[in-house]
């Protein structure tokens, strides 16, 4: 995780490149893996992220993760039902890395989607094809962390905050909650019960700690 964010990696990857195509999509390349890890969220989850999205509940900020998104002809849908749900936004992501900002200022450019510059794939129906192509193809095998010994991708994000949150002895049933997962009674019958946000985020986002500094990924985008 540290060799990933590392600021003379990440930031000379993304932000400094010159070529062509990855400046063109150089927000959401630096935006997304960030959120992955304080989120635990699906890829396509956060590619297809609305401004309208990002709301406050209560005391909490939260990312809205709808069962479905309208897009005109460009429809998605995220995974299953219980993938619908309310995600609290870290510190991290609001005081540090100033995403809450960034938000506004995309809306006010009068856009939809947050990282609208990913174009839509009408064949596999979603928006993701790009940042997942940038960073298991290009980014990880660079670094030298993806090869055929290692098989590390965007995924792993989400098992690194299941398996971080874990560690840190959180209740499984928000990790379940904050990832999407259908949670189960003792009989096996699925139940959806809502978590409120202010709790998710004191008992699950919040402990939440890669031990990286982030406010070195800062960057300036107007």
């Amino acid at each position: 995780m540290k060799v990933i964010f590392d600021p003379k990696n990440y930031l000379g990857e993304i932000i400094d490149n010159q070529y062509q195509r990855t400046k063109k999509y150089i927000y959401p390349y630096y935006f997304i893996p960030i959120l992955a890890v304080h989120t635990g969220c699906r890829l396509e989850e956060l590619c297809m992220m609305k401004t309208e999205d990002i709301v406050k509940v209560g005391k909490v900020w939260v990312y809205k993760i709808k069962e479905t998104g309208d897009y005109g002809d460009e429809e998605t849908k995220v995974k299953t039902e219980s993938s619908e749900r309310d995600i609290p936004l870290h510190s991290i992501l609001i005081d540090t890395i100033g995403f809450l900002d960034y938000v506004k200022f995309i809306r006010e450019k009068g856009h939809e989607r947050v990282f609208h510059e990913l174009p839509f794939n009408s064949r596999r129906k979603n928006f993701q094809k790009n940042v997942g192509r940038f960073f298991n193809e290009r980014y990880l095998v660079k670094l030298g962390l993806k090869s055929s010994d290692r098989k590390l991708s965007f995924h792993s994000f989400r098992h690194s905050v299941e398996t971080h949150l874990t560690e840190m002895n959180v209740n499984p049933r928000y990790i379940n909650h904050l990832q999407g997962h259908a949670q189960k009674d003792i009989g096996g019958e699925v139940y959806m019960k809502g978590i409120p946000p202010e709790q998710l985020l004191t008992n699950c986002v919040s402990k939440i700690n890669w031990e990286i500094d982030f406010s070195k990924l800062k960057i300036k985008w107007k």
